[in-house]
C-alpha cells in the first residue's frame, strides 16, 4: 500500500515537531526521510520522490522552511513555520494536518458513511494542493451526501402521516437539493421539542451553516461565476464542516434510537 500525500504531510509535521527531531535533509543518507519512515504503518510503501513531493507541499502551503545557515548542504534543516507548529499541535479538525483530520473525523464519527468520507478526502486534499474553489464543492457535496443520510432517518422517524409526504418531496428528482433541505428544516424545527437539548441547541446555526456550503459553494461555487475562495476561507469551511457533520450523524444516531447521550 502506496502513502498518499496526506499522510505523508501528517508524519512529516509530528516528526518536525519533536524537539529532538533529525531534520536534516541529507545526501544520500536521506536522514529525515528515514525519520518519517518509522511514523508510517510498516506495509506503507514510500518512494523517495513522493517524500520530497511532500516536502515542497508543506512549504508551498507556509508550513515549514529551509534552514539553509550550514554551509554543507547535507546538514540544511527542513523547519516548522508557526503556521506548521499549530498545524503539528493543534488537536482540532485543522485541513492543514490533513492525515489528521480525516482520522480524527473517522474516530468522532464511527458509522460516517464511506460516501461522505470520500468527498470529505477529496475536499481536504484539493485543500492540500490549493485548489480552494475544487475544495469547496467537494465539500459541498460531501453536506448534501450527508444530509441524505440524516433525512432518510429522519423520515423513517416522523410519524406514519408525515412520513409519506416527506418522502415524497425527498424522492421527487425534480426538487432542487436546496428545497429538500428547507423541507427537512422546517419540519425537525417544528419536532424540535423531542429532541435532546444537546441536540437542540444552536440547531438554527448549524442549519444555516449547512446551507451555506449547500447554496453558495456547493451551488455558486460549481458553476463559472468567477467566485474566489481564499486559503483562509478554505480552511474554516472545513473546520465549521467537521463540528457540524458531527451534529449531524449524531442527529441521525438519535433517530435511529442508537445515540447515547455522547458530545
Amino acid at each position: 500500500m502506496t502513502a498518499d500525500l496526506t499522510m505523508l504531510q501528517t508524519a512529516l509535521l509530528t516528526v518536525l515537531s519533536r524537539p529532538n527531531a533529525d531534520r536534516r535533509l541529507g545526501k544520500g543518507r536521506h536522514y529525515l526521510f528515514k525519520e518519517v519512515l518509522k511514523e508510517l504503518p510498516s506495509e506503507q510503501r514510500v518512494a523517495k520522490e513522493a517524500f520530497m513531493e511532500a516536502v515542497w507541499a508543506l512549504i508551498s502551503q507556509g508550513l515549514a522552511f529551509i534552514d539553509f545557515s550550514q554551509s554543507a548542504p547535507e546538514n540544511w534543516e527542513l523547519k516548522l513555520t508557526r503556521a506548521g507548529q499549530e498545524a503539528a499541535f493543534d488537536q482540532g479538525f485543522n485541513p492543514d494536518n490533513a492525515g489528521q483530520y480525516l482520522r480524527k473525523l473517522q474516530e468522532t464519527i464511527p458509522d460516517l458513511s464511506s460516501l461522505v468520507l470520500r468527498y470529505t478526502h477529496e475536499a481536504v486534499h484539493s485543500y492540500v494542493n490549493r485548489c480552494y474553489l475544487a475544495s469547496a464543492v467537494m465539500l459541498g457535496v460531501a453536506s448534501e451526501a450527508a444530509f441524505f443520510d440524516l433525512a432518510e432517518a429522519f423520515a423513517n422517524w416522523l410519524p406514519e402521516s408525515e412520513d409519506s409526504k416527506f418522502r415524497k418531496i425527498l424522492d421527487n428528482p425534480r426538487k432542487h437539493y436546496i428545497s429538500k433541505f428547507e423541507e427537512f428544516r422546517k419540519r425537525i424545527q417544528s419536532h424540535k421539542s423531542k429532541l435532546p437539548p444537546q441536540l437542540a441547541d444552536n440547531m438554527a446555526l448549524m442549519m444555516d451553516s449547512i446551507l451555506d456550503l449547500l447554496r453558495i459553494y456547493r451551488n455558486d461555487a460549481a458553476h463559472p461565476t468567477g467566485k474566489e475562495i481564499e486559503r483562509g476561507d478554505a480552511q474554516i469551511n472545513l473546520q465549521m464542516f467537521a463540528r457540524y457533520l458531527k451534529r449531524m450523524y449524531d442527529l441521525k444516531a438519535f433517530f435511529e434510537g442508537r445515540w447515547q447521550g455522547r458530545d
